[in-house]
């Protein structure tokens, strides 16, 4: 996949995807023009990671750790 349809994959803009595979979070390729050949596996498994973690971060959110009084 190219960078456009990692950003639509993923709900994220263009230059957020540059960005990702800059700090190495998704594997791609540079090509000629500029742009990347995206490794449909890395982006998969990136979201995986992201819906994971926002998983986790919604179970942990209990009434118990509400401050008094709310």
């Amino acid at each position: 996949m190219n960078v456009k349809e990692a950003a639509k994959y993923l709900f994220v803009s263009q230059p957020h995807v540059r960005r990702l595979l800059e700090r190495g979070d998704i594997t791609g390729v540079p090509i000629e023009n500029g742009g990347y050949i995206v490794d449909d596996a890395s982006v998969e498994n990136y979201a995986a990671r992201k819906k994971l973690a926002a998983k986790e971060w919604l179970d942990s959110q209990t009434e118990d750790k509400d401050p008094p009084g709310l």
